[in-house]
């Protein structure tokens, strides 16, 4: 796979790719058709907090926060996340520790609950995000998930 080629099709300045480590939470806010103002914000305080909107991140993230993907585009996104922590190498800084491990999934299960249930009360996640969440889960390679997660390091 391109990954430069992918980049230019997303509207990624190459200097800002680290922001595509945020598709799969996007792809979750996604999930029922709409993104809810609660997902908005947990997608935008993991994105602050890891420095990802420099560099043009800000602006492609705005984007995909406001147009629905494909389902094409997804397989390829995901797809295109594994080929970058193939590549990777020791390119992306490393990370390590055991929590590192589980990160990303758990900010995407974040998402998920984010525009859960009243006052708690119900179910935090609908059909759709648990679907987007297993679908997530069994695309991306874990093997390659440290590699491509250190993305996330400022």
């Amino acid at each position: 796979m391109d990954i430069d080629g992918w980049l230019r099709e997303l509207k990624v300045p190459r200097e800002a790719y680290r922001v595509v480590s945020l598709l799969p939470l996007v792809y979750v806010a996604w999930a029922d058709g709409k993104i809810h103002k609660a997902e908005r914000d947990v997608i935008l305080r993991v994105a602050r907090e890891n420095g990802l909107l420099a560099n043009g991140g800000e602006e492609a993230l705005a984007r995909w926060l406001s147009e629905a993907p494909t389902r094409q585009q997804l397989q390829t996104d995901l797809a295109a996340l594994n080929e970058l922590a193939r590549k990777g190498g020791g390119t992306l800084n490393g990370v390590s520790g055991a929590d590192e491990e589980q990160l990303l999934l758990a900010w995407c299960q974040d998402v998920a609950d984010a525009a859960g249930g009243l006052l708690g009360l119900g179910r935090a996640r609908n059909d759709a995000e648990t679907a987007a969440l297993k679908t997530i889960a069994g695309a991306l390679d874990m093997r390659n998930a440290t590699q491509w997660r250190a993305a996330l390091k400022p």
